[in-house]
């Protein structure tokens, strides 16, 4: 029997129309927008049709509020992690990740944005030539991050987080960039905090794959309630070409892009109820994790195929970005 997954945040079922707002397009301000699929109730995926962009709308008039949570349950989903005695189990891909950016950057101040209960800028501490910083505006996920993993982060959002101009080598957003409702003015933060040679470094959901997973659902029968673009908190999902437009309209030249490796969620809520941050072993789960290995490296072969074009295949989307003026 699944268990109900006891969740730290403060993420509902389903929210009331009341509950949400319209908005216009976070890329090109357009109103003018086609419904994709409605989510939760009232959470709605549009496009628009303007500039091609996938947002939420109606979205939550502050989705970032959802994690400003129980402490006590965000302690428990990860209390083996801050202990040492499990990894999460996103460790390896935020290793990658690390490599990558470690080739542009080697040396310098590194910020990262939306720095959750650490586990990403845990990995980067230990890295030489790196002066790490974290900011995140839940109260309890940044104690968590100082607490268990000893990491400087400040408990705000980049733009009240007080920083100096031109004071970051690198800058990272990883699996944060969705999540933020008005992306122009974190950009524009962004910017201005980042050294003339630094390097940006953004990790997102494919938007394109989250549009195949649905009409493959629709086309199978197996269609689900919710959780296909994860609305209440993923606000904009990005394709390759939108992400490119919003970086450019920001004064950002995109350098590389890259597909990660698959996310290997674990099934521990499903059925404990806890232990959503740590790997479960291959036999729960074997069917789930090889199709996501056989789709990550088909969407590397429509890359290729592509001229290095990222598909619909893809699970994330990696950009590394410099400042084009």
């Amino acid at each position: 029997m699944e268990n109900k997954y006891d969740r730290g945040g403060t993420q509902k079922e389903s929210y009331l129309k009341s509950e949400v707002m319209n908005v216009d397009c976070p890329l090109c301000g357009a109103d003018n927008c086609r419904k994709i699929y409605v989510e939760r109730g009232s959470l709605g995926i549009v496009s628009c049709n303007n500039c091609g962009l996938i947002y939420v709308n109606p979205r939550l008039a502050h989705p970032e509020a959802i994690y400003s949570g129980n402490a006590e349950k965000y302690f428990q989903e990860a209390r083996l992690i801050f202990e040492g005695k499990l990894p999460h189990h996103r460790d390896k891909n935020y290793r990658d990740d690390l490599k990558l950016i470690r080739r542009y950057k080697p040396a310098g101040n590194f910020l990262d944005v939306g720095t959750n209960m650490g586990f990403f800028l845990r990995n980067a501490k230990n890295w030489k030539g790196w002066e790490i910083y974290g900011v995140e505006p839940s109260v309890s996920l940044s104690e968590m991050a100082r607490r268990y993993f000893g990491l400087n982060v400040k408990t705000a959002f980049l733009e009240n987080a007080g920083f100096k101009a031109d004071f970051f080598d690198i800058v990272t957003l990883t699996d944060v960039f969705e999540h933020i409702a008005d992306p122009s003015v974190l950009l524009a933060e962004i910017k201005r905090v980042i050294k003339p040679d630094g390097v940006l470094f953004i990790k997102v959901p494919n938007g394109m794959f989250n549009i195949f997973k649905l009409r493959l659902a629709k086309l199978t029968g197996r269609l689900k309630k919710h959780d296909i673009f994860d609305s209440y908190e993923h606000v904009v999902h990005y394709s390759a070409d939108t992400l490119k437009m919003m970086l450019e309209k920001a004064g950002f030249k995109v350098i590389k892009f890259k597909i990660g490796k698959p996310i290997q969620l674990p099934v521990w809520h499903n059925l404990v109820g806890y232990y959503y941050q740590y790997p479960s072993p291959w036999v729960l789960d074997c069917k789930r994790r090889l199709a996501r290995d056989i789709l990550y490296y088909l969407s590397k072969m429509e890359f290729y195929l592509c001229l290095k074009k990222v598909g619909f295949l893809a699970p994330n989307i990696i950009a590394v970005a410099k400042k084009s003026n």
